[in-house]
């Protein structure tokens, strides 16, 4: 069912660029940012593909170029607080019933047609068949297919078959490739779009755990019975007696397993990703069916698992994340970054306004693995893929890393605030030094 596995883009989510910065010259040399004030910059998203709270009170580090008789930042957020509280309850209450229905509806509906063609084609056949009989494991000893009976050892088959899935799953999810930072968009999205954010004090009408995590199982259990008897039941079983060969049955139903969860919506690179992946996935279903001896049970455990992991943990980890962009939002940053923040508008000009600051910290901070205040290098390549997600051409990773070292040395090694307690070493890096990073990447695509 889910092509792909969890994590990383934080905020809210759309098809939309994420961050642009546009008409920028190529800066080889980062000197706090050398550029000619006649440039302009602007990091912008036309739909925001973050998720933005707008409740949250964020700090106003644009002082250069102020809008003429500007509203007290006070007032304006008591403003939109006031209208966002107005309909807080539709926008907040986000699990869309609607959309697990389709998705219950959906196996279901599968599994009917694909359950009907076979017994279409039993009626039809020379020898009629049993469908609880049906095996392709080329031996005479095997389970049935609505064999389910439970127990300890079937169990643990389940379990132990799950692992290395789930294993190979957290490695894409960690990934800074650009195939993988879209396949991770795309789960995100779709866990965001079905549960929609954790209830805490800043959400209070938000989605409760709890049901959350019974919605989860009872998808992966929908889909990990459907799945698992057409792709390691009907479909290798018509193989094998088409072919008498196991190996065949065995890398057939992978393939066809692979091209079921590709999109005609998504990008090339991401469908590659994602049917390598689900070929993996299904030859190692396959081989859990061999291993234990024809047996589907151990199949739909791991099937369960494994979709049950991926929901949940996602859903855990973005709202983690946010909970942590949303606090971050409200602190003030240490004088030595608010220094450099206005700095760099002075240089990019008007269009590196308020409101895009805002943006880029939220953007920041939705990166920030640990929590730190800063990032890492692999923090930053992440955060680089999802900023040019819908660019034809990404950054060289070299290029990143060479910036990354470019920028600290550039500055002091060290920047402590005794406020704060962040400190930016020349192992990560903090909001003013990314924003720099981000500022010459997209100068240099632009050209």
């Amino acid at each position: 069912m889910i092509g792909r596995i969890s994590t990383f883009s934080f905020l809210l989510f759309s098809q939309s660029k994420c961050l642009a910065l546009v008409n920028a010259p190529l800066s080889t040399r980062i000197q706090p940012v050398s550029i000619s004030p006649r440039q302009s910059f602007a990091i912008h998203s036309s739909t925001p593909m973050y998720y933005r709270d707008d409740k949250d009170h964020v700090q106003d580090v644009s002082v250069a170029n102020p809008e003429p008789n500007p509203e007290p930042l006070r007032q304006r957020h008591q403003r939109q607080l006031r209208v966002i509280n107005k309909t807080s309850q539709e926008e907040t209450s986000s699990i869309s019933m609607n959309l697990i229905h389709s998705i219950w509806l959906n196996q279901v509906t599968l599994l009917i047609f694909a359950t009907t063609m076979a017994l279409t084609a039993s009626f039809f056949a020379e020898h009629k068949l049993d469908l609880s009989h049906l095996h392709w494991n080329g031996m005479s000893e095997y389970h049935s297919l609505f064999d389910w009976k439970f127990s300890l050892l079937r169990m643990v088959e389940g379990v132990l078959f799950a692992i290395p899935m789930i294993a190979v799953g957290c490695m894409v999810e960690n990934s800074d490739h650009r195939d993988a930072s879209q396949v991770n968009f795309s789960t995100t999205n779709m866990v965001i779009s079905l549960f929609g954010r954790r209830r805490s004090t800043l959400e209070p009408t938000a989605s409760d755990a709890t049901q959350v995590m019974m919605l989860s199982a009872a998808i992966a259990l929908f889909t990990g019975i459907s799945e698992e008897l057409i792709f390691r039941g009907y479909i290798p079983t018509a193989i094998h007696s088409w072919s008498h060969s196991v190996p065949l049955a065995m890398v057939g139903q992978a393939v066809l397993f692979a091209c079921g969860h590709l999109s005609t919506n998504a990008r090339p690179g991401e469908n590659r990703l994602v049917g390598l992946l689900q070929l993996f996935n299904g030859l190692w279903y396959g081989l859990t069916y061999l291993v234990t001896g024809g047996d589907l049970l151990p199949c739909i455990i791991s099937h369960i698992l494994y979709d049950c992991h991926i929901l949940c943990e996602t859903w855990t980890t973005i709202n983690n994340q946010m909970d942590y962009t949303q606090e971050s939002s409200r602190k003030v940053l240490p004088k030595n970054e608010q220094r450099a923040i206005r700095q760099i508008q002075e240089q990019a000009g008007p269009l590196l306004n308020t409101d895009t600051i805002n943006f880029a910290r939220r953007f920041f901070y939705a990166f920030d693995s640990t929590h730190k205040g800063t990032l890492s290098k692999k923090d930053t390549q992440r955060a680089v893929a999802y900023a040019f997600l819908n660019d034809k051409t990404i950054p060289d990773p070299k290029m990143v890393d060479d910036l990354f070292q470019k920028v600290q040395d550039c500055r002091s090694i060290h920047h402590h605030d005794n406020d704060s307690g962040i400190i930016a070493s020349n192992e990560r890096l903090d909001f003013s030094q990314f924003l720099q990073i981000l500022m010459v990447l997209r100068s240099n695509t632009a050209r």
